[in-house]
């Protein structure tokens, strides 16, 4: 079959479109990562302490006597103060910045997403922390559920946003809770 003349220009020219679209579609991959990466470079140590805190203070909960006792309920305040201005530090970050750039796409919404995702989750880690520390200074049953309705919600939300930060970071090892 012979090509008109246009026909003849169309090949070249859908060709080079096809050859675009894919080396922009690796661009934008390889933006994401970068973007990704750069957010773990600013917020990383952050969101290793706030883990680590968080981790931290909910084991000792999960050990308190029942009744406990005065230096554990101290103990236990003391610990969910840090590990709340460590979740507030990590709720703070400002993500605005991220993901811009025009790209559109699943991955390209996932990292803003996983963000955004993960500064509330860290409020809300920093809310459970509240709860705990209200505990301490009057222990009850409502009060410990608090705690733990709100730590399960935040941890979970957590888990999964940092998760997803470090995958599209392609790094190892997220400071899950």
């Amino acid at each position: 079959m012979e090509l008109t003349p246009a026909g003849r220009l169309r090949r070249p020219l859908g060709a080079m479109a096809a050859a675009a679209m894919l080396a922009s579609s690796g661009c934008a991959s390889s933006s994401i990562q970068t973007d990704a990466a750069a957010f773990l470079t600013e917020h990383a140590i952050t969101a290793k302490r706030a883990a680590a805190a968080t981790k931290a203070v909910a084991a000792e909960a999960s050990r308190l006597s029942s009744p406990p006792s005065g230096s554990q309920l101290e103990r236990l305040a003391r610990s969910a103060a840090q590990a709340r201005r460590d979740t507030v530090r990590a709720s703070e970050w400002n993500v605005a910045k991220s993901g811009e750039g025009g790209e559109e796409g699943a991955e390209e919404e996932d990292l803003p997403r996983a963000e955004t995702e993960a500064t509330e989750a860290a409020g809300e880690l920093a809310s459970a922390m509240s709860a705990l520390q209200a505990y301490a200074r009057a222990p009850s049953a409502a009060a410990l559920a608090s705690y733990r309705s709100k730590f399960a919600h935040g941890r979970e939300r957590w888990d999964e946003s940092i998760s997803q930060l470090w995958y599209l970071a392609h790094r190892s090892s997220p400071p899950t809770v």
